[in-house]
């Protein structure tokens, strides 16, 4: 796995914000899988990881700091939006 972006979190309290980032990575993941199941193209959930990753380094359009889990699904949900006007 590449190095993410070491962005704060918002962790719950008694959870390692490094274990939080990576749920907040696998339901990134999910949003990104589960918007291509039943498409014609091949879409693994290697793929769904990389367009995680690959939206995690970004900048976020009112980025939190830290970053929360109801950002995340945002950030996808805009994401997943310009995906379906192609």
């Amino acid at each position: 796995m590449s190095e993410l972006t070491p962005y704060p979190v918002a962790a719950l309290a008694g959870v390692d914000p490094m274990i939080f980032r990576h749920q907040i990575l696998q339901t990134m993941a999910l949003q990104y899988f589960n918007f291509m199941r039943g498409s014609e193209e091949e879409f693994t959930m290697g793929h769904a990881f990389e367009a995680a990753h690959a939206t995690w380094g970004t900048d976020w359009p009112d980025d939190p700091e830290p970053r929360t889990l109801e950002a995340a699904i945002a950030v996808c949900q805009d994401d997943l939006a310009y995906w379906g006007e192609e």
